[in-house]
């Protein structure tokens, strides 16, 4: 009997002090400083421990890009310049309902000539590149979402992540001035993008002008029409769902593309644009390919054919140091804006965040002399 009572003393000793622990730091330095009282704090204790945790679906998220550098501009039979150059900024702001539906907001920051007048100086602009609703339908159409108001395009945000990597110092021969110089990469409408391992596509319906120029009609007085444009890649390797790593990954993909826009700002003529695209990239190295033919007005800089040529070699430090250059030849209706460009540089991809570059960027026009230029620059590409 008497063992039987001190085994219910030790049971109900041990039961005291454990249930008088207090493990929680700050409770126990509440309790410590005389707020708490003992039984109060291991009650708290208690409770808080039961407290469920509940998680939410919807995520606020931010981040971006910005590219900084100086530029020397040597201008043939015009006045030299060099600048500190805050040459873009983008600010995204994304709030996501759930894991693939979400509001994405993206301000861009830009340099460019006050009132596009080259004699008022250069002043920063600041503007919204994106403004979007991206709906996840899979349930309707195999592994496809869609972004509806100032959305992406089909063509250039695939080409910036696939075959040109250096945004930070020229934009791919389909929008740069010097190059094929068309459509921007984002306007309003809605764009669908269906991704499989070895297939993606990007269709969608636009209002025609880029998001810089929405509704603009310089070139008539016809109505704003919409414009239908699509991208097809066959990801010969696979990797059609994500966007890929250079750095790391080895892909090959061919690309066709193609729009219509209807009365083009405002004309009497629909802009027709097809193009093919081909890239094959491993961590040592990148080639890629184009081919563009366009169509608008008679003598208009749009209505030609051109193509153009890139590559990377990254043979040091786990190829993190990249030699690049690139090929672009514009052939216009108007014999007056055929142009050659010539890109050349190398980068160091410092870490994930900041990527350096140096390089020059040379404009020849065949029959223009005025315009040609040859640009040195340097470079910090930032990605937060």
């Amino acid at each position: 009997m008497k063992k039987k009572l001190m085994a219910v003393g030790l049971i109900g000793t041990v039961g005291v002090a454990s249930a008088g622990e207090i493990t929680d730091p700050v409770i126990k330095k509440l309790y410590e400083k005389g707020i708490l009282t003992e039984e109060e704090a291991v009650q708290l204790q208690k409770e808080k421990a039961e407290t469920p945790v509940v998680s939410k679906s919807k995520k606020l998220k931010f981040g971006g890009k910005a590219y900084i550098g100086y530029t020397f501009t040597d201008i043939n039979n015009g006045t030299d310049e060099g600048t500190f150059e805050v040459r873009r900024g983008y600010f995204v702001t994304k709030y996501y309902f759930n894991k693939k539906d979400y509001f994405r907001f993206t301000f861009d920051i830009s340099w460019q000539y006050k009132s596009e007048d080259p004699a008022q100086g250069k002043e920063i602009s600041l503007k919204v590149k994106h403004l979007y609703l991206n709906k996840d339908i899979s349930s309707f159409v195999p592994n496809t979402q869609f972004e509806l108001g100032i959305a992406h395009t089909p063509w250039l945000d695939y080409e910036e992540h696939s075959g040109w990597w250096y945004r930070s110092v020229s934009k791919t021969f389909y929008e740069a001035k010097d190059g094929a110089h068309l459509l921007p990469s984002a306007d309003a409408g809605i764009d669908f993008k269906t991704k499989f391992e070895n297939f993606s596509a990007e269709y969608g319906i636009f209002d025609g002008e880029g998001y810089d120029h929405i509704g603009r009609k310089d070139k008539g007085t016809k109505g704003n029409k919409p414009m239908i444009e699509g991208r097809a890649t066959w990801h010969v390797l696979g990797g059609g769902k994500k966007k890929p790593k250079p750095l790391s990954q080895t892909y090959l993909n061919l690309s066709v593309h193609a729009l219509n826009s209807y009365n083009h700002r405002g004309s009497n003529d629909d802009l027709t644009v097809y193009q093919i695209h081909g890239v094959y990239n491993q961590p040592l190295f990148l080639i890629a390919g184009q081919y563009i033919k366009s169509d608008w007005y008679t003598n208009s800089e749009n209505s030609g054919d051109g193509y153009s040529f890139n590559f990377e070699v990254r043979p040091f430090l786990n190829h993190t140091v990249s030699f690049f250059g690139r090929y672009d030849s514009w052939d216009s209706d108007n014999n007056s804006y055929d142009r050659k460009m010539y890109i050349y540089g190398v980068a160091w991809h410092m870490n994930k965040y900041i990527t350096w570059i140096v390089n020059g960027i040379t404009a020849d026009y065949d029959t223009n002399d005025s315009k040609d230029y040859t640009k040195y620059m340097v470079t910090a590409e930032l990605h937060y």
